[in-house]
């Protein structure tokens, strides 16, 4: 899997994002959501897994207090969700604070970002992307 670009979506009535095609063809009938700090990391189950695994690079430890709490963080705010006929995914199953924390209704942006997309709010995306561009060339050649 690489998932890359960002485009433009509208939320429907019912706060559910069609994925573009292109990373639709990625996932089978499931995607693991996660709310984080900026927006909604969308993965395939396996690719859920692997994720959460990455954090634990000795192994998870179920007789360690702070890799119980860890794992319970990171695997108990996902939802997973169906890919329906049409290539919908219904973000109205993620807790509605955490959808407007994240700024995630009307106009969105869905990003691709290699093993995973993100969901973001289109205006902090653009703010984002803003910052990046300017500070572009030193981050790549300084």
């Amino acid at each position: 899997m690489y998932l890359t670009g960002s485009r433009t979506h509208s939320l429907d009535s019912k706060v559910r994002l069609t994925l573009p095609a292109d990373m639709r063809r990625e996932f089978d009938d499931k995607v693991c959501l996660v709310p984080l700090k900026d927006a909604l990391y969308g993965f395939t189950p396996e690719g859920h897994q692997a994720w959460v695994a990455s954090y634990f690079p000795n192994g998870y430890n179920p007789r360690n207090p702070d890799d119980i709490k860890l794992r319970g963080g990171l695997t108990g705010r996902t939802v997973t969700v169906d890919v329906d006929s049409a290539g919908r995914i219904a973000l109205g199953k993620v807790d509605e604070s955490k959808r407007k924390a994240l700024g995630l209704e009307g106009e969105v942006t869905v990003v691709g970002n290699v093993d995973h997309f993100e969901i973001w709010n289109t205006d902090r995306w653009e703010a984002a992307q803003a910052a990046f561009e300017e500070n572009l060339d030193s981050l790549m050649f300084d």
